[in-house]
This record gives structure tokens, sequence and C-alpha cells, in this order.
């Protein structure tokens, strides 16, 4: 899994730019599982920068069509929940009945989650003139970065993508170090639905490594100087 897949940007599977992997270890064995990639600077901004085209992209794509690209999504996940739960067993130790129940719960976020995409509603305010029209209306905020734990790493990572994919935003996934794999087969999901490139991308790694690049440039230009 780790070597086919890998990290996920502009909709391709690939390495780390540096070449850089770390072990991923089974818990319950200790023993090793593979090799995954170690994303670093380079990887987040490349993320970065092709999430920011894919939301430009998918902010414009109709409600309806993307619903129908999330609910996708969850039928995939339902046909693939076998190989989705032996990932989440082998990489987290839960019993493979736990982790099937897992791949059901994410399931249902991305299909609820498809209903709601329809119903982004604005609203009408009424003016203090007779002349004017006051509207409401919602606009995704941007791209989206995901983190989640390695206890529950498929129903976590689902409980974060499908809103912002509901809502017409892109989102950067980062899983913890342990679960890697486990979201390489839901990011797999997302692009085998048609989620357009770059709206989900995926970095594997420490996240001292992929976020630091960016957090220390604003740091730097905020503090003051003497």
């Amino acid at each position: 899994m780790y070597g086919e897949l890998g990290l996920f940007i502009n909709g391709e599977w690939q390495a780390a730019r540096s070449g850089k992997t770390y072990p991923v270890t089974n818990p319950a064995t200790e023993e090793p599982l593979g090799q995954a990639p170690s994303a670093g600077a380079a990887d987040t901004e490349a993320a970065i920068a092709a999430a920011a085209r894919g939301l430009e992209i998918w902010r414009r794509t109709q409600p309806w069509e993307r619903s129908r690209i999330i609910r996708k999504i969850a039928d995939l996940m339902r046909e693939r929940a076998d190989d989705l739960a032996r990932w989440m067993t082998l990489e987290v130790g839960k019993p493979l009945a736990q982790a099937k129940g897992e791949v059901g719960l994410a399931a249902d976020q991305f299909e609820w989650f498809a209903e709601e995409t329809k119903r982004i509603y604005g609203q009408t305010v009424e003016s203090r003139t007779a002349t004017s029209r006051l509207m409401v209306t919602y606009q995704p905020v941007g791209v989206v970065a995901a983190f989640a734990a390695w206890n529950f790493p498929v129903a976590l990572i689902a409980r974060k993508v499908a809103p912002a994919l509901a809502a017409g935003c892109s989102v950067i996934c980062r899983p913890s170090q342990e679960t890697p794999g486990s979201i390489m087969a839901l990011v797999k999901c997302c692009h085998d639905a048609g989620v357009p490139a770059g709206v989900v991308g995926l970095l594997t790694g420490k996240a001292s490594d992929i976020t630091r690049p960016r957090s220390a440039s604003r740091w730097s230009r905020r503090r003051p100087t003497r």
C-alpha cells in the first residue's frame, strides 16, 4: 500500500520529494508493515498550491454535482469496507469487526453531507428601504487542513473531509504517523469517485515537518525588529 500509493498531491500518487520514508509497525505484533513517505517542506508547499488550484474548480462546481460525487465516495467506501477495515486493524490493532463498524460510520458521514450539500441555503433580509434588497450567500472559506488522531483514523478524517467538500472547500489530509495506509485507502475512494485534482490531498509523516515551513515563515514576518 505505502509504496503503491504514497502522498497524494494534485491528483497524483507520489513519493516524498526528499525521498525520505518512515517505518509503520503493527502494534499487535510489532512487525513492520512497510515504509510510508515522510513529507517535508517542499511537499507541503506543493500540496497547498495544488489545493488552491483545486479550490477554484470545486467552489464553482454546482452543489448537486458535488453532492453526487460525495455520495459516490460513501458508496465506494462501503464497497471497499473489507480493505479499509483490514488496514485499520493492521495499523491500529483494533478488532476487525470494530474496524468495519468505523468504516460504516465514516461512509455515513459522506452520505449525510452529500445531502446537506444540496441545502446550503442563502437568506433574504428585509431592507430599511423599499428600493433595495439584501441577500446573504455562503462561500467556501478556502483550503482546509484535516489532522486526525490514530485511534479512529478513518472516522475522524471523514468528519473533516466530508463537510469541507460539501461546503466547496479543498482539503489536505494529514493522518497520524501510525495510520497512513488507512487514509491512503480513503483518499483513493475520493479520487475514484471523481473528485477533481487538487481538491483532496494527502501528506504523511511528522506533523512538525509538514507544518513548520509556512508557520515559521509567518512568524518571522510578524516578529518585531529592534
